[in-house]
């Protein structure tokens, strides 16, 4: 019986790195065809591959990077500098090559985790949210798979608001790989660039297009997750929607670890994905804070509230750990 199992176990443990290798090779695939779609928006981990080496070199990412700045980027740079810390092991290879390495190990990485006891989570991938990510090379997916497996916390300080958020809905195993990952982000960063903290501070003052989905239209009805405080998956949903996003529809992915079971699953994928379907149709927003404030309300009404009917269903108990 002892040997069946251990064959059963190193099978499947075969059959889910099959799985997500073959998934994270498509997502690399899929942001390959995203910027060759739209060379001159080469996804946001281009920002810490560029921040990474600016500090090997000695620079300011935050006088490097912007509208019209030597990385022409639409927006002032928002991320902390240990976004960039977490980047310097890719600032060796050509930004191109170190952004498909990324979004494939990120993607392969979070099918590992979400399957390590169902396959069901798979689905998660079908969702506008997951390809929107690994179009636009988000830090999501890796964060996300960091609930399954727990080393991969210590990237938790590249962004800190979704970390904190994943970080609270998970075990203390989590929690420990995410303080003890921001604090040698923070050494390092500090280290490479003492003043990025004032420098951050300014930049994020700028960010007017930055709010929490629980101050979105309708965000506050999240809130009533609290009443199942005792789960996990309650405490998740509700930390997610307190930290600052921009209201991006890749911005949801730690949402896809609530759903219980297939259906569930199915129906996040859907409502999410109809969501951002939908959103060009919809919208009569005039400028991009309004734009990012519409589409959080949809993402609140078509993610998050799904996902607190889902808790709202289950007993007020920690018996079940995220679906991972």
């Amino acid at each position: 019986m002892r040997v069946f199992l251990t064959i059963s176990t190193g099978s499947r443990r075969l059959q889910r790195t099959i799985v997500s290798v073959a998934i994270g090779a498509v997502a690399a695939f899929v942001h390959y065809a995203t910027i060759s779609a739209v060379p001159d928006h080469p996804g946001d981990f281009g920002l810490a591959w560029f921040g990474a080496r600016a500090l090997i070199h000695g620079g300011n990412p935050y006088e490097l990077i912007g509208p019209g700045l030597v990385y022409d980027w639409p927006w002032p740079l928002i991320y902390p500098l240990t976004a960039m810390a977490a980047a310097l092991p890719f600032a060796l290879l050509p930004q191109i090559q170190a952004t498909l390495a990324f979004v494939f190990l990120s993607s392969a990485l979070l099918a590992y985790s979400v399957t390590r006891r169902a396959w069901f989570p798979l689905l998660m991938f079908a969702s506008a949210a997951f390809l929107i990510a690994a179009g636009a090379a988000q830090w999501s997916p890796l964060l996300t798979a960091a609930v399954g497996l727990p080393p991969l916390a210590l990237f938790f300080g590249a962004k800190p608001t979704v970390g904190f958020a994943l970080a609270v809905g998970s075990t203390w195993r989590v929690r420990i790989y995410a303080i003890v990952g921001l604090a040698i982000m923070m050494a390092i960063s500090v280290g490479l660039f003492p003043r990025w903290p004032i420098e951050w501070i300014h930049s994020l003052r700028t960010a007017t297009q930055v709010a929490p989905p629980v101050l979105r239209f309708g965000g506050v009805a999240v809130l009533v997750a609290l009443l199942k405080w005792r789960r996990p998956d309650a405490r998740l949903i509700v930390a997610l929607a307190c930290v600052p996003q921009t209201g991006s529809w890749y911005e949801i992915l730690p949402l896809f670890l609530i759903p219980s079971n297939a259906i569930e699953m199915m129906i996040l994928c859907i409502t999410s994905s109809l969501g951002y379907l939908l959103q060009d149709v919809v919208m009569t927003a005039r400028n991009e804070t309004e734009f990012n404030a519409q589409v959080g309300a949809m993402i609140v009404a078509l993610a998050y509230l799904p996902a607190v009917i889902m808790v709202l269903r289950r007993p007020n108990n920690a018996e079940r750990q995220l679906a991972v």
